[in-house]
């Protein structure tokens, strides 16, 4: 009887575990995008992101393409009052968790 308890309680760790955490949470992909629109902006001054620093990005939605890859619609707004909309790709690294694979502008105003 407490074999097939301890059993149970096994059954349902793992469906719990393995039910949770295939895209990132609009929280977790707005950090890691404005972070690499920052570093992206210092490292390439004469783009769009370099001499107009990012302010903030917005999450529009998040969509997984493949187990641990994420499309994610944002909007990139920049101090000077520009907007622009991008389509960024994650994948979920081990140890690192969410990073940016590539990204892609589909409008800027």
């Amino acid at each position: 009887m407490r074999y097939i308890s301890l059993i149970v309680v096994l059954m349902f760790c793992f469906v719990a575990i393995s039910c949770g955490g295939r895209v990132p949470s609009p929280k977790t992909a707005q950090s890691v995008s404005t972070s690499y629109f920052k570093s992206y902006g210092r490292k390439y001054p004469s783009t769009y992101f370099g001499h107009k620093n990012v302010d903030i990005v917005k999450i529009n939605s998040v969509e997984e393409i493949s187990h641990n890859i994420a499309l994610v619609d944002a909007i990139v707004k920049l101090v000077d009052g520009h907007a622009g909309r991008a389509l960024v790709k994650m994948q979920k690294k081990f140890p690192g968790g969410w990073r940016v694979v590539s990204w892609e502008m589909l409008q800027y105003r």
